[in-house]
C-alpha cells in the first residue's frame, strides 16, 4: 500500500474527495498541491530528504491565473519528475479523451494508470489501485481504446512536424522550401503531397483542414 501520496489538482473539490478516499484506503500521509511547479518542488525536496512520495495522481490540464508557471501542465509535471530515478507510481485523473495524449503517456512516460474523471471515477480509481499494488496497467474504460493495439497510429515526427505546418497555415510549396533550409527529408513537393494523402486516407479525411482538425482532436498537434 502506499502511504505517502502527491495529488496535483486545480480544482479543490476534487482533490478532497481523493484525499478521503486515500486516507480511507489507509495512506498515511497526502499533500496537496494546486499547482505544477509547488508539485514538482515538493517532490525534489521529498527526494532530496530521502522520505520520497510513493505516488503521483495529477490532472493534465490546469487554468492559467496570474502566477507564473514554468510547468503548465500534467504532462509536463510527469515528464519533469521521470528524469529523476525514482519508484514513484504515476496515476493521471482527467477529463482528456485525446487517444493520442493517453498513449504517449503510457508509452513515453511509463503512466501506471489512467483515471477518466465521471460518476464513477473514485470507483476506478479504487481498481487502478489494485492494478498497481500487482503491477498492472490501468485505464478507465471510457479511454482504454488509447492502449487497443488495433487503434495503434502509424505515424512518425515527419508526420507531427508536417502536420504542425499544415495547421500553421503554410503551403506545401512553402513547406518544401523550409524543409531544404533544415536538411529535413523528404523535402520534395511532391514527397509532401504523397505523405498528406496517406495521412488524409488514414484519418479519413477529406481535405487539409479536416486532417488538422482531427489531428487535434487526437493531440496530435
Amino acid at each position: 500500500m502506499f502511504n505517502k501520496v502527491l495529488i496535483a489538482e486545480d480544482l479543490g473539490w476534487n482533490t478532497k474527495r481523493i484525499e478521503q478516499q486515500l486516507i480511507t484506503m489507509g495512506v498515511k500521509e497526502v499533500v496537496l498541491t494546486e499547482y505544477c511547479d509547488d508539485a514538482y518542488l515538493k517532490y525534489l525536496k521529498a527526494l532530496k530528504e530521502e522520505k520520497s512520495f510513493d505516488l503521483l495522481i495529477a490532472d493534465l490540464s490546469f487554468k492559467e491565473d496570474h502566477r507564473e508557471q514554468k510547468l503548465k501542465s500534467g504532462d509536463e509535471l510527469i515528464a519533469a519528475i521521470r528524469k529523476h530515478p525514482s519508484n514513484i507510481k504515476i496515476i493521471v485523473f482527467s477529463m482528456e479523451e485525446r487517444l493520442q495524449r493517453i498513449r504517449s503517456l503510457f508509452n513515453e512516460q511509463q503512466l501506471d494508470a489512467y483515471v477518466f474523471k465521471s460518476r464513477k471515477s473514485i470507483e476506478d480509481l479504487r481498481e487502478a489501485f489494485v492494478c498497481i499494488k500487482k503491477d498492472e496497467r490501468y485505464i478507465s474504460s471510457q479511454v482504454a481504446a488509447a492502449l487497443d493495439k488495433q487503434q495503434s497510429l502509424e505515424i512518425d515526427d515527419y508526420d507531427i512536424l508536417l502536420l504542425k505546418k499544415l495547421a500553421e497555415g503554410y503551403s506545401n510549396r512553402e513547406i518544401s522550401d523550409q524543409y531544404k533550409k533544415e536538411s529535413i527529408n523528404p523535402s520534395g513537393v511532391s514527397s509532401i503531397e504523397k505523405r498528406l494523402n496517406k495521412l488524409r486516407i488514414q484519418f479519413k479525411a477529406n481535405n487539409a483542414v479536416q486532417l488538422v482538425a482531427v489531428a487535434k482532436d487526437l493531440g496530435l498537434i
